[in-house]
């Protein structure tokens, strides 16, 4: 049976972006990686953070409050060398 791991990523417009939210999370608390934004996604600056699923509303809830430019927030699922991305609504 293959490795499985999910997890959430916001998509950026830029990378001065990804870095300033990352920036607004860390002082809440909120642990996030940044990584390079999957294939699958495509868009934006190349930069996503990613978050725990669990804390997907809390996340959310704060990018409402900054309204920071984001491409979009997905949900990835890996499964050995396969990845699947859905768009989570915001």
């Amino acid at each position: 049976m293959a490795f499985q791991e999910s997890f959430d990523i916001l998509s950026f417009r830029s990378r001065q972006h990804a870095f300033h939210f990352s920036q607004i999370l860390r002082e809440r608390g909120i642990s996030t990686q940044m990584m390079s934004t999957p294939r699958e996604v495509a868009l934006g600056c190349g930069l996503s953070l990613r978050f725990s699923p669990y804390l997907a509303s809390r996340v959310l809830n704060i990018y409402r409050q900054f309204n920071s430019p984001i491409i979009g927030c997905y949900h990835v699922v890996r499964t050995g060398a396969d990845t699947r991305v859905t768009r989570i609504p915001i």
